[in-house]
């Protein structure tokens, strides 16, 4: 079987330029594609495609009808945070929250908990790999699993992590949290875990039956 095509679309800042050097990354020949030049022939062939995290939000919107395409026709597509993506990816809806960088320091709750625990994709994500901090919370489209919710007052008030396996014939991972940012920048514990994760997961459902 060949190796799954998955594109890392990005806006060529330093940590995502990090995030594509990387050597531990190498063995998943992710294949760059720039938003600022961005086609929708670029990603037409590939398996998956990876939004890394922090890009121009206009950019995305005026794209997000051919990278939900993505999913629409089978394939796997990664949503990273801080990237608008209540704009341009259909039923979802988004609320700021402040960013607690710091509560292992402080002790103090970080209202993050894990959910759905044993569904398959548990297998490739750890605790310390989904929950480090967020920029805000969504409210999925009906139907999608929240793997990491947020809970206020006593109830929960948001999704910071989900996957969707209904509204396409594919499948999204969508998230607030921004690890290639992180991970490029060596500040904070957990990112460079789930960016490892993430990538893993997307080669292994890019491979399973029908997408090679």
């Amino acid at each position: 079987m060949s190796a799954p095509e998955i594109a890392f679309v990005h806006g060529g800042s330093s940590s995502h330029l990090t995030t594509l050097q990387d050597p531990a990354l190498a063995p998943y020949r992710l294949r760059p594609v720039h938003l600022y030049d961005f086609t929708p022939d670029d990603i037409a062939g590939a398996d998956a495609v990876i939004v890394a995290d922090r890009e121009h939000p206009a950019l995305l919107g005026k794209h997000g009808s051919s990278l939900y395409e993505v999913a629409e026709r089978g394939g796997v597509l990664v949503v990273f945070g801080e990237n608008a993506a209540h704009e341009w990816l259909p039923g979802v809806s988004w609320e700021p929250r402040p960013t607690n960088f710091w509560w292992w320091r402080t002790g103090e709750d970080h209202g993050m908990r894990l959910q759905r625990t044993d569904e398959p994709i548990w297998d490739f994500f750890s605790e310390k790999a989904m929950i480090w901090h967020h920029h805000g919370i969504f409210t999925p489209p009906e139907g999608a699993v929240p793997l990491v919710t947020v809970e206020e007052d006593g109830a929960t008030a948001g999704a910071t992590t989900y996957h969707d396996t209904v509204s396409t014939a594919g499948e999204l991972f969508v998230t607030t949290m921004d690890p290639c940012f992180h991970h490029g920048a060596a500040f904070m514990p957990g990112a460079t875990q789930l960016l490892y994760s993430t990538v893993r997961w997307v080669e292994h459902r890019a491979r399973r039956a029908g997408r090679t």
